[in-house]
């Protein structure tokens, strides 16, 4: 059977695990990265997030199709996210698929058109507009 958690950390101890978990990324200790976001997960199954970020460590190993996967669990979780859509965008695009990125990065915009994840979109899409691929 299960262990089931009875844990109820504050957004700041959640705040501070994702924020060790980012560090760890950007220092490239991803499986340290990966132990974190999965913690994480483990205390909000339901929420996006920890998956989203889940994603970013695979994205940041050039692993865009695992990343990909981790995205869009991301979306069954909440299919109006806009993190997860403009990350799946920057994945695709990455894949040099840009017209499945140009789609992902819209529906962000769409979603959250005066946010930080809609900016991000914009200038991912400009990025895309910009790239040429051999």
């Amino acid at each position: 059977m299960p262990t089931r958690w009875t844990v109820a950390p504050s957004r700041e101890e959640l705040g501070f695990l994702l924020e060790a978990g980012i560090i760890y990324r950007d220092a490239k200790n991803f499986q340290a990265a990966r132990d974190v976001f999965a913690g994480v997960k483990a205390l909000l199954p339901a929420h996006e997030l920890p998956e989203i970020m889940l994603g970013t460590v695979e994205f940041q190993q050039g692993n865009f199709e695992a990343a990909e996967g981790h995205y869009r669990k991301a979306l069954e979780l909440n299919s109006r996210s806009a993190f997860a859509y403009a990350q799946l965008g920057e994945a695709a695009l990455f894949r040099k698929d840009k017209e499945t990125a140009r789609s992902h990065l819209k529906t962000a915009l769409t979603l959250d058109p005066l946010g930080e994840y809609g900016s991000l979109a914009r200038r991912l899409m400009e990025m895309a507009d910009r790239v040429t691929f051999a």
